[in-house]
């Protein structure tokens, strides 16, 4: 008969959880495979999971020891691994993983689970670290090799749903990132959450669709990196979407999720609808805000399937998520350096400056509710050190803690006998449980081995109140930040507070993100507090802490320059990001036009194509080449096509002037062309020229660009105008619509061979078919006092001298406050 053990309440205390685990541990072996396997789908397993979650392996139990495990031939084995799995890490209980071929199927689904949902190992030293770590590789491998073998499986099947539930690898990589590994971890999630979804449909017309989900708007460090990206975003072009998955659960967030034009709460939809749900709104591009590696269940199987056009993970994931359905990694060159493209699966979306801001509360005014709390730890702590006391900060989160990281913060303590340190493995913006206790026993055990007082360490905390975390940074005279998994967030509050930071340089996003942030303060005085190793980190730390002078110069020199922090400037951060969104709306759209014939048959290069002759000057670094002022500058395109063609040229530089001076020939003969605004904003003009059939014969298109010469402040050579991108495609896609034309059309009067509309009154022209792609509108003959207003897609559309770039819609509507008359529409597709 199986006992009857309950879940606990989740405030019981840490004496009721060891009496659970030892009760656990004391009757799993007995319970037949069968019946256990039965017994852990009920409440027995939800007191399981609680106790497992409270990280008691990784408590001293002289006074609970681990019970003793069977040999594997023991029919007892498998139920008396998972009790020892209650008290040891799994690379110690079960160290051959080929045991696992002989587990009974009925316990493979738990016991897998089990041996995934570790917890945070607190390794004794660099050589556990190393086989704890390649354990959990060869788990892993071992795992999608069963499946892979036969997906359908009933024991497959098994193996995916522990892995769906216990594929949190927040712990498993802090000092290294194991990219192979974690693309088996997007293979096995893909294959857990079933097909990717269907292809999106060709996108509806309007502005750009941009998405951001997220677990919730909690009171969570990851809700505060959110926000920033909805700042400053432009409502005519974008459509912006906030998608949370429990809605929002904080006063704080509420205030600020309201940037986002959309707000939608999936927690009414039921779980196997939400992919479908989200696919309903046509997303151009969705970021996934939340960490994808530290968590399993509902969020990585959402990432795994295809919402929108183009998904996108950011840094709150510390490396790659190996999912197969992110597309682009959100980074830059500020907060990584060396082969960033080398440690990602997905493709590197590279922004200007770092890629991480933070919408952070006004500093509290008045004492925090825990201020007592804090005052009575730091004074109890400093009690341990005769004298003035150095307090010594490290807010880590305890999976960033490891052998390495702490042998250096012992070797600071001794190398400088006034210190203290105390530590904050946890705090209220992480959603990771940690048990405090844990991390002390580990750090003083080592500390006694060191010679030194164990009373110089201590743990602060637990708090509820984020202002807590700003009080106790300022109690704090030097912090010290992790490594090789570098901080982020933790680092925010030390520094509006004025700590002086003590951070180790690395190459990847989460190795280097601590350096990143103090960089951009420090006008190149910073760098001093950035080691390039853990001894020179140490050494840094130790001469801060016997200079109160130096620590307080530097206080003076951080709060001075923390209000500019660009990773507290949310505004600029929307604008840099926006950048991002830009660039990725524009591919999606040049894959829209592709879909156009006309489009496949186009002719697209830039500045480093071939086909450049001679009166160009070398290829700018920035992707756009000057040509010669004054002379012909070349080029020699083959024409892929049949017939008149168009002939697009985007001018990344205009001097003033030019404009009147510029002549265009082909095949030696001058060709009238339009100079309009250009679409993409990162050039200054489009020229455009409608080319004869009869200068294109031959398969060749001889082209010369006479541009009149200027000279650029520091450059000697003689400047034209700079070539970004060009296009050549059939003519063939023009569309004239005049009076005269069979068309629906309404609140227009046609009269005279003339549209005409009286003052204030709106006209629409439905188009045959809608147009696929960017199309330029030129509205002929067109007579009006005042520029009249234009909608298409249904957005406005900027009109300039009755010229506008419309993008894919299927009709257009004008309205004028003093009347229009107007002889014809003409459209043709805009390839660049």
């Amino acid at each position: 008969m199986i006992p009857a053990l309950r879940p606990l309440p989740d405030d019981v205390t840490e004496a009721a959880w060891q009496e659970a685990r030892r009760r656990l541990a004391l009757i799993l072996p007995d319970i037949p495979p069968l019946g256990l396997a039965t017994a852990l789908r009920g409440e027995l397993g939800a007191l399981y999971r609680q106790v497992a979650a409270q990280n008691l392996r990784a408590l001293p139990g002289e006074d609970d020891p681990p019970p003793d495990l069977p040999m594997p031939a023991d029919a007892r084995f498998w139920p008396g691994l998972l009790a020892r799995l209650l008290y040891d890490w799994p690379h110690r209980c079960l160290p051959d993983l080929a045991a696992l071929e002989a587990c009974p199927p009925p316990l493979l689904e738990p016991v897998t689970r089990a041996l995934l949902d570790t917890g945070l190992p607190l390794d004794e030293d660099e050589a556990e670290t190393a086989r704890r770590e390649a354990w959990f590789v060869d788990l892993i491998r071992w795992i999608e090799t069963r499946v892979l073998d036969n997906p359908q499986h009933p024991e497959a099947r098994a193996l995916l749903r522990a892995f769906l539930e216990g594929s949190n690898f927040l712990a498993h990589f802090r000092s290294r990132t194991d990219r192979e590994t974690l693309t088996r971890r997007g293979r096995l999630l893909a294959l857990a959450a079933g097909i990717a979804g269907p292809t999106l449909h060709p996108r509806k017309p309007g502005r750009m669709r941009l998405g951001f989900i997220a677990l919730d708007a909690g009171d969570r460090t990851e809700t505060r990196a959110l926000l920033p990206f909805l700042a400053g975003l432009d409502r005519t072009r974008t459509e912006s979407f906030l998608i949370l998955l429990h809605g929002i659960r904080s006063d704080a967030a509420r205030a600020h999720a309201g940037m986002a034009e959309r707000i939608l709460d999936l927690s009414g939809v039921p779980e196997p609808e939400r992919a479908d749900y989200i696919r309903g709104f046509d997303l151009d591009i969705l970021v996934f805000a939340n960490n994808l590696l530290g968590r399993a269940g509902t969020y990585p199987r959402l990432a795994c399937q295809r919402l929108a056009r183009r998904q996108v993970a950011t840094i709150a994931s510390p490396a790659s998520t190996g999912l197969p359905g992110i597309d682009r990694f959100l980074t830059s060159a500020e907060a990584e350096a060396g082969d960033i493209a080398g440690r990602y699966s997905e493709k590197p979306l590279l922004m200007e400056g770092l890629p991480v801001c933070f919408v952070e509360p006004p500093l509290p005014v008045n004492r925090p509710p825990e201020a007592d709390l804090i005052d009575r730890q730091v004074a109890d702590l400093r009690r341990a050190v005769a004298g003035s006391a150095t307090l010594l900060l490290a807010a880590a989160h305890a999976a960033k803690l490891n052998p390495v990281l702490r042998e250096c913060w012992l070797s600071i303590l001794e190398r400088a006998p006034g210190t203290i340190l105390m530590l904050l493995p946890g705090n209220p913006g992480w959603s990771v449980p940690v048990a405090g206790r844990a991390m002390l026993h580990w750090m003083r055990d080592a500390a006694v081995a060191h010679g030194l007082d164990p009373r110089r360490i201590a743990v602060a905390g637990p708090f509820r109140e984020r202002a807590a975390l700003a009080h106790l940074a300022r109690r704090a005279d030097i912090f010290l930040d992790s490594f090789p998994y570098a901080g982020c967030a933790s680092l925010i509050d030390p520094l509006r507070a004025g700590t002086p930071v003590v951070a180790l340089d690395g190459a990847a996003q989460k190795e280097k993100q601590g350096a990143a942030l103090l960089r951009p303060l420090g006008l190149g005085g910073l760098d001093e507090l950035v080691a390039s190793d853990p001894a020179a980190y140490a050494d840094i730390a130790v001469a801060l802490a016997g200079d109160s002078g130096a620590r307080e110069r530097w206080r003076s020199r951080i709060l001075a320059r923390i209000e500019a922090a660009p990773f507290l400037d949310p505004a600029d951060f929307g604008r840099r990001a926006a950048a991002c969104w830009d660039m990725l709306f524009r591919e999606i759209m040049e894959e829209e036009a592709q879909a156009d014939p006309l489009a496949a048959e186009a002719l697209r290069g830039d500045a480093r194509s071939e086909g450049f002759g001679e009166g160009w000057h070398a290829t700018e670094a920035a992707g756009w080449r000057w040509s010669v002022g004054g002379e012909a500058a070349r080029l020699a395109l083959p024409v892929p096509f049949a017939g008149p063609g168009v002939l697009e040229l985007a001018l990344r530089h205009l001097p003033p002037g030019t404009r009147e001076g510029l002549r265009l020939e082909i095949g030696g003969r001058p060709v009238p062309h339009r100079l309009l605004l250009a679409p993409d904003p990162a050039e200054a003009a489009l020229l455009r020229a409608a080319v004869p059939e009869a200068l294109l014969a031959g398969g060749l298109a001889d082209i010369a660009l006479y541009a009149p010469p200027h000279m650029a402040p520091g450059d000697p050579r003689p400047l034209g105008v700079a070539l970004s991108r060009f296009a050549l495609h059939p003519a063939a896609g023009t569309i004239r619509i005049d009076a005269a034309s069979p068309l629906l059309a309404t609140g227009w009067e046609i009269a005279d061979g003339l549209f005409r509309l009286t003052p204030r009154r709106a006209g629409t022209i439905f188009l045959r078919q809608p147009l696929a792609g960017r199309h330029l509108l030129v509205l002929d003959g067109m007579q009006a006092e005042a520029p009249p207003r234009l909608i298409a897609g249904g957005q406005d559309i900027a009109l300039r001298d009755g010229i506008a770039y419309l993008p894919p819609c299927d009709r257009i509507a004008l309205t004028a406050d003093s009347g229009l008359s107007l002889a014809g529409f003409t459209l043709s597709p805009v390839i660049l």
